[in-house]
């Protein structure tokens, strides 16, 4: 755990109480449409100090039953995994009225912002830095998919929620997997509404944004979306709107990485198309199976192991200021209602300094991974969208990477109507739910 330098820390905010419980709010990290996230330390005696991070509901959706049935769900969950490559979550409580998570303080960045600097920098992240980060994101999801309750009952576990935000790489080259806030579990509280899609569309697998019954080999394919964006710096199904995205995402159609990165190694080109196949039957079975694909092909490569190759280019795109200090990645707000859904929770979060209060910051530019220091305008919400409307064929889309515009398909008489007036029904039905629920 890295040392909280508390000489000249930013105030956790005006009027607000330092002390939270046993805990000392030491910086506000960001603010969103549900909750509150600080650096805080649990200091003892003698000089002890430990960082941590606390994720803390606000008020008034604290008396939501959903949300805090949702809330204690990724505390249950989150409670039950140890791994080197998933944010630990240690404390969970309420205090005053105000649900809380404390959680593993991460000295690093998010892998949607390194995509964004490396993109600014004209840094390519290549083959090595995408296997390295598939085989700690496919070591992570072999331990969560297989872990039991106590008495051995499956977990059954899914994320359902992995995108680049949610991937943080310390400056050590370490990578950890972040954010069960929607995570299906044996053990939730807070069922899955009949029609009601939970994720990010972009990075939704073709049965969980058509709302079909999904297990762990969507995880695999959100995953697959993570690497082939980070081996070939394109976007694969985000659109400047959020119904070009869904009716991309819906369709599923891959371009090979070799058709927008000329030169990409056809092994590797291999392993990303299995996991980006439409039927489940045809991915990988298990997130085992994808690792050992991984480790398989780095070995062929003869790449050491390791996170040097992550630590060199986190240096080289994330310096220390010039008073030696270096900012900080952390497990980001829980992917539930409210947590983006509308200008002020991103312009919030923004001002903060953190893009998003989904991910440390947001990956709902228009632009493909523009540099962070631009605002950027949420298209996308991620929370719960009624979608059971939207028909669960693939249907048809643009086959592109990222572009600035979305193709025009009209002219070719293939549009799919069908799939565009279901996501405007999604959106009415979103605001609908969300009228009743609030």
């Amino acid at each position: 755990m890295d040392r909280v330098d508390t000489a000249t820390p930013t105030p956790a905010a005006p009027g607000v109480n330092p002390l939270f419980g046993k805990y000392r709010m030491v910086q506000r990290l960001a603010t969103g449409g549900m909750a509150h996230l600080f650096l805080a330390t649990i200091d003892g005696p003698d000089g002890f100090s430990k960082a941590c991070v606390i994720k803390r509901i606000l008020p008034e959706y604290a008396n939501l039953e959903p949300f805090a049935r949702m809330f204690a769900d990724e505390a249950k969950v989150a409670a039950l995994l140890t791994h080197p490559n998933i944010v630990q979550v240690f404390d969970f409580g309420k205090i005053d009225g105000q649900y809380y998570l404390a959680m593993e303080w991460i000295q690093g960045q998010s892998l949607d912002r390194i995509m964004r600097h490396a993109a600014a920098a004209n840094i390519p992240l290549g083959p090595r830095v995408t296997v390295d980060v598939g085989l700690a994101m496919s070591d992570a999801l072999t331990y969560a998919h297989a872990k039991t309750l106590s008495d051995g009952t499956p977990l059954k576990l899914v994320h359902r929620d992995i995108t680049p935000g949610n991937v943080l790489v310390s400056r050590d080259g370490i990578v950890k997997l972040a954010d069960f806030g929607i995570v299906k579990s044996s053990v939730n509280l807070e069922r899955t509404v009949a029609g009601v899609v939970k994720g990010k569309y972009a990075y939704m697998s073709p049965e969980q944004i058509t709302n079909r019954e999904l297990d762990h080999r969507s995880d695999l394919y959100s995953l697959g979306i993570v690497l082939y964006e980070a081996s070939t710096g394109r976007r694969l199904f985000k659109r400047d709107s959020m119904e070009a995205t869904i009716m991309a995402a819906s369709a599923g159609d891959v371009p090979p990485p070799s058709h927008v990165a000329p030169g990409f190694p056809p092994e590797l080109e291999r392993i990303l198309l299995k996991c980006l196949a439409k039927d489940p039957a045809q991915r990988y079975q298990t997130a085992r199976e994808l690792h050992d694909d991984l480790e398989r092909y780095r070995t062929a490569q003869h790449w050491t192991s390791g996170g040097r190759e992550l630590a060199t280019l986190m240096a080289t795109l994330f310096p220390p200021d010039a008073s030696g200090r270096v900012s900080t990645a952390l497990a980001v707000p829980g992917s539930m209602p409210g947590s983006s859904t509308g200008a002020s929770a991103g312009a919030s979060a923004e001002a903060a300094g953190m893009g998003s209060t989904r991910t440390p910051t947001g990956i709902s530019a228009p632009s493909p991974f523009a540099p962070p220091e631009h605002p950027v305008e949420l298209h996308e919400p991620s929370a719960l969208v009624p979608t059971g409307v939207l028909p669960r064929s693939t249907g048809t889309g643009s086959t592109t990477g990222v572009i600035p515009q979305p193709e025009p398909v009209a002219a070719a008489g293939a549009f799919p109507w069908g799939l565009a007036v279901a996501a405007g029904v999604a959106l009415v039905g979103s605001a609908v739910f969300w009228l009743f629920i609030a």
